[in-house]
């Protein structure tokens, strides 16, 4: 018995040990099928020449991320598909008067994307660098963040602790100026961002984003010709949070309390197998 109980509380204590350092990272990894739908509001400001001015145009702004594969680098290619909508009836932005142009705002990219750190890997249609989005386990320091409207990457920086539908968030701020266009020599982009994260899990619960195109005049200054603000929809920030919570509660258990768990049961067994008295052979 003594030894039964001494062997068995081992064999739990090996088993949360494999648990943590090989099984539950697998689990963690982002899955082949990885996929999740971001909606977004805002507006576009486009500048009209014949009015001189900037012309708002309500949007909404669907982004679709779909694993496709897990490659031989054990990296998940991931297609993104991001289209704009006129929010007043739902058609293709480039359909409102004047707007043609603004059908370059829609983009279909491949990106192949580490499972762990989630950092941008060679695989996908073009080299890119930094973070694809936020690792687990966030950190409260800066993260360079790939952003493919200037195709390079830009410093996310914390900036603090919020609270999301009762959900504790790390905010991060991107705020860069004057980028110069990947498609526009005699253009400037500003970037400004304010991205909310769930910690344990990395999962982004609200994101607001404002892109601005300056275009270069020829007396040295600019002028802003398109002005791009999007956020997410209540509906999704409510989506994000509910999957936020999920996410964070099951690496919880899976590496913390089930592991301590595991651990604390494995030494009560091996303690009762090295205290239990033998019985009393019978004359």
């Amino acid at each position: 018995m003594r030894r039964a109980l001494v062997a068995l509380g081992v064999l739990v204590v090996a088993f949360a040990m494999v648990w943590l350092y090989l099984i539950f990272p697998g689990m963690a990894k982002m899955p082949a099928d990885y996929s999740v739908v971001y909606h977004f509001e805002g507006q576009v400001q486009v500048f009209n020449q014949a009015a001189n001015a900037m012309v708002p145009i309500a949007t909404k702004m669907d982004r679709v991320l779909t694993g496709t594969e897990v490659n031989s680098a054990d990296a998940l290619v991931l297609k993104q598909d991001i289209t704009f909508f006129l929010a007043a009836n739902g058609a293709p932005l480039s359909s409102a008067p004047g707007a043609a142009s603004l059908a370059a705002l829609d983009s279909h990219e491949t990106y192949a994307i580490d499972r762990t750190t989630r950092v941008n890997l060679p695989g996908g249609d073009k080299t890119r660098s930094g973070q694809f989005t936020f690792p687990l386990d966030v950190q409260k320091e800066t993260y360079q963040y790939w952003v493919a409207t200037t195709n390079s990457t830009l410093p996310a920086t914390f900036v603090g602790e919020e609270t999301v539908n009762g959900l504790k968030v790390y905010v991060f701020k991107i705020d860069s100026k004057g980028n110069t266009s990947p498609t526009n020599a005699t253009q400037k982009i500003d970037v400004a961002a304010t991205i909310k994260v769930e910690p344990v899990s990395g999962t982004p619960i609200d994101s607001k984003l404002t892109t601005t195109v300056n275009q270069l005049l020829a007396n040295g200054s600019s002028m802003a010709v398109l002005i791009n603000e999007s956020h997410f929809t209540q509906a999704t920030i409510d989506e994000m949070v509910t999957d936020g919570k999920a996410n964070m509660n099951k690496i919880v258990w899976a590496s913390v309390y089930g592991f301590w768990g595991a651990i604390a049961l494995g030494a009560v067994l091996i303690v009762l197998g090295l205290v239990l008295k033998s019985k009393p052979k019978a004359a």
